[in-house]
């Protein structure tokens, strides 16, 4: 699918082959996969995994970056979508070393979970941030997720713990009508 550029000056398309190396390369970085996991302690993604989710009808992955540039600066992602009962996992991960404009983070996000609760019929999108990622924390108010409890001393980081900030997002939340605050994401 061709990238389609947004007013503004980013894109949003799906992964394609070159997409997938470059999503597995991020998560194979210790200072990138730290901040994930994605069931029963695993951080990394590898490319035949990525490539697995976009076969499946449980994932919505996003690449996005700004205008002018071809290679992704990220990917959005909607995953472990349960069609029955209506819900899914929100994660992000921007590539720091890559071109952005402003707010592309938050833009492509934002287009992302709406599509998730537009095409895929999504009621309650949950997502987690270290409760020390503040620039994640941040990202996720903006949307509209809210905070709804803290995972107490369950991820691992360079041999400390730390807990997780839960957050969910329904539908009605998902802050798109609302002017965007200046930021860095």
């Amino acid at each position: 699918m061709p990238a389609s550029e947004v007013p503004g000056g980013w894109w949003l398309r799906e992964p394609d082959r070159d997409d997938v190396d470059d999503i597995a390369a991020w998560l194979a970085e210790p200072a990138i996969n730290q901040w994930f996991d994605f069931g029963q302690g695993r951080q990394t993604l590898p490319a035949l995994a990525v490539q697995l989710m976009l076969q499946r009808g449980r994932h919505r992955l996003r690449v996005f970056g700004p205008a002018g540039h071809h290679a992704a600066s990220g990917i959005v992602a909607v995953t472990d979508m349960s069609h029955a009962f209506g819900t899914g996992s929100f994660w992000v991960l921007r590539d720091s070393h890559r071109p952005t404009c402003s707010d592309m983070t938050l833009l492509a996000s934002r287009q992302v979970l709406a599509d998730a609760f537009r095409f895929e019929r999504l009621r309650c999108i949950t997502a987690w941030a270290v409760d020390c990622n503040v620039r994640s924390r941040h990202l996720l108010e903006r949307l509209g997720f809210r905070p709804v409890g803290t995972q107490r001393d369950c991820h691992v980081m360079h041999g400390s713990r730390f807990a997780r900030v839960l957050y969910d997002l329904l539908p009605g939340e998902l802050a798109s009508n609302q002017a965007i605050p200046p930021g860095d994401s």
